[in-house]
């Protein structure tokens, strides 16, 4: 469970000399990994529902949705922690014998809602349930602030890549110069658990949800030149 994540400004190539020349030279990928604890989670929570009348399924979300809303405030989730995900309303059709069938409309109001205590995601699956939220799902967990991670999980990979050019130019009898022609930065990536949740079922204690390791890695390919002992 998890996913990959790369940023275009990433995309860096460091050119370290002037020397365009690849002769003498040794290319190697270096790799760097960072385990974070995440300190914040989101979740998408919401409420579906449907009506003959567009209008009544309107209002009854527009109720509910702020009833959800109102609970979350309540237990100390920030009104700037909230916002809207996604917002529909549909018609529902079937089909018989070829002719089209109303069944009625279909409002969904999905929020996105950021918890800072990592130990109140239980809490606030649970309150947004009690308070008509029939929709809950994509509980994750994240850092507030990644990019220090990615800086070190970066430094890392470049270490391992002079790493890997030294061994190779010592098995070979050569040396390498410790500055490389150039470096070009080509991933980060940040795999953090992930929980699908279509809906959640209420429960006389509170949900458990156990957040796990966030891993952020990154890798970059390195020239060196070498030179013989």
């Amino acid at each position: 469970m998890g996913y990959s994540y790369s940023n275009p400004q990433y995309q860096r190539v460091y050119p370290t000399r002037h020397n365009n020349s690849i002769n003498n030279s040794i290319r190697v990928t270096g790799k760097g990994e960072v385990t974070v604890k995440p300190n914040q989670a989101s979740l998408l929570v919401g409420v579906i529902n449907d009506d003959m009348k567009v209008q009544n399924a309107q209002q009854q979300n527009a109720v509910i949705s702020n009833q959800i809303i109102d609970a979350l405030k309540n237990i100390g989730i920030n009104q700037e922690d909230i916002e809207t995900y996604s917002y529909s309303i549909d018609r529902i059709v079937d089909f018989q014998d070829s002719q089209e069938i109303f069944r009625g409309y279909r409002v969904s109001h999905i929020f996105k809602v950021i918890v800072k205590d990592i130990a109140s995601v239980g809490k606030v699956i649970d309150v947004a349930t009690e308070n008509g939220a029939n929709v809950v799902r994509n509980v994750s967990f994240e850092v507030s602030d990644p990019e220090p991670y990615y800086v070190e999980a970066l430094q890392k990979a470049t270490l391992n890549a002079k790493s890997k050019a030294e061994s190779i130019a010592k098995s070979l009898g050569l040396t390498i110069n410790s500055i490389p022609e150039w470096i070009v930065e080509e991933t980060v990536q940040l795999l953090r658990p992930q929980y699908s949740m279509q809906t959640a079922v209420l429960s006389a204690s509170t949900t458990p949800i156990q957040e796990g390791q966030i891993k952020i890695s990154a890798s970059v390919q390195a020239l060196f030149n070498y030179i013989s002992f």
